[in-house]
């Protein structure tokens, strides 16, 4: 069969494909061999594909569908229910969503540590961020606690480190922590962006000035900026003495 997109296939050999466009935009899976495993179905989406495990989005629900055992029965997207959320299997859990509780999953479906929360992050490198109620925490594998983080505010940044709020009245100050919760930063910066995973650096912001950090927190090009853009297509927008100029991800000046 004939497919619009074929994308490069995992560890195991199994690949995500599409066919048709617009409403009969379809996709499906296929294995080394061009077995389809999931025929294209335009009633699906296929989120992930980790190890023989896809991550199905199935309307409004999200399945985990075995591709190991050969081509699979296409009622059980009728039949079978879903999680109200889920993300793709990291160091051999996944986190999902049911009722608007959040909780773990090993490879056979079954729930993880005897816990729900209030929010869960996927996990990577062996920890993940939980909150419960108005306070987070860092787990381990096994649920148990890596450390408490007593902040108003905890949000993923890096694979490598949390960015960690505390608010007094409408003053917001933020820093970061590792993956143990030992802190990386004090809690400076008025601005933080988001992490750009293809340059690895965060805007940050300190009073009326700008800079970047890398994916460990660590200043790479330094806080002194009246004014910094994200990062588009390896390079940065800056002001410094009034004057703007574009920056690489080394803080080097380079051409517009």
């Amino acid at each position: 069969m004939g497919y619009n997109k074929v994308e490069p296939a995992n560890e195991l050999g199994f690949a995500k494909v599409s066919t048709g466009v617009g409403e009969s935009h379809a996709e499906g899976v296929i294995d080394a061999k061009g077995v389809e495993i999931i025929p294209p179905l335009t009633s699906i989406l296929i989120d992930d594909i980790t190890g023989h495990t896809a991550l199905v989005r199935n309307g409004r629900e999200h399945l985990f569908v075995d591709l190991g055992s050969g081509p699979v029965d296409t009622t059980l997207f009728a039949t079978t229910k879903g999680y109200q959320y889920a993300e793709p299997f990291r160091c051999g859990r996944a986190m999902v969503q049911l009722a608007d509780r959040w909780f773990y999953i090993d490879t056979n479906g079954n729930a993880l540590f005897g816990s729900t929360y209030d929010f869960a992050e996927t996990f990577h490198h062996d920890r993940a961020m939980v909150k419960e109620g108005e306070r987070y925490r860092i787990i381990d594998t096994e649920g148990g606690t890596v450390a408490r983080m007593n902040y108003d505010q905890v949000s993923p940044q890096s694979p490598w480190c949390w960015q960690v709020t505390r608010i007094r009245g409408e003053v917001y100050r933020s820093g970061f922590v590792d993956l143990d919760g030992k802190e990386l930063t004090p809690l400076v910066f008025d601005e933080v962006g988001y992490y750009d995973p293809e340059v690895k650096r965060v805007r940050v912001g300190k009073g009326d000035r700008f800079g970047f950090l890398d994916e460990h927190a660590r200043e790479v090009i330094p806080v002194r900026y009246e004014y910094a853009e994200i990062f588009d297509k390896g390079k940065a927008r800056v002001m410094l003495n009034g004057r703007a100029f574009f920056i690489d991800p080394d803080g080097k000046e380079v051409a517009e």
